[in-house]
């Protein structure tokens, strides 16, 4: 019976150790703090990489010909409207007055594409005698028609005015984000000299 004692002694003793020392670190041992800057860098921005600001869908209706064919199509078509954070710069940064200027490169196309499943081929018409036709130049006329639909897309959705509406959104979302951590950041667009290499 004392066995069973000395055991349970041993058990309680080693329990309220541990008990004791958990709570000695837990709540009176000095912490480690964990401080973090809320202030906007250049890496925090960089590592979003690009922004998309808008999504730009295009519709219109081509008319191609050869020598050989006629070919009709409505295209449809998207692209995206980007901005390479990568190229960001941060000046005038005032740590007190929480405040700082981000400058940005200008926002642009990129993904232009052709909705293959949404553009619809009015049809191909052959225009010479049908001996006299090279198969061949039915589908370069297609080729090229979907090649001049991805440019007409691209051009656009690259419009002076679509580019100004990206960097309305850009400024907004980007000034927003920082005035939740309490800085009052400006947004100045650099032109394509004064961009880092």
């Amino acid at each position: 019976m004392s066995f069973i004692r000395v055991l349970l002694t041993i058990t309680i003793i080693a329990v309220l150790t541990v008990c004791g020392m958990w709570a000695k670190k837990r709540f009176i041992d000095d912490q480690k703090s964990s401080i973090i800057s809320m202030a906007p860098t250049v890496e925090e921005i960089e590592s979003l990489s690009e922004l998309v600001t808008n999504r730009v869908y295009v519709s219109d209706i081509l008319k191609g010909s050869n020598k050989d064919y006629e070919g009709l199509w409505a295209i449809n078509g998207d692209a995206l409207i980007t901005i390479d954070l990568s190229k960001a710069l941060i000046t005038n940064k005032n740590e007190e007055l929480k405040t700082a200027i981000i400058s940005l490169p200008r926002p642009k196309v990129v993904s232009a594409r052709v909705d293959h499943e949404r553009t619809l081929h009015g049809g191909i018409k052959g225009i010479r005698f049908p001996l006299l036709r090279n198969p061949k130049n039915r589908a370069k006329m297609v080729d090229d028609a979907m090649l001049e639909a991805q440019t007409i897309i691209e051009k656009a959705a690259g419009r002076s005015e679509i580019i100004e509406n990206a960097q309305k959104q850009a400024k907004l979302n980007i000034q927003l984000l920082y005035l939740k951590v309490g800085w009052d950041v400006s947004v100045e667009w650099l032109e394509t000299t004064d961009l880092p290499k």
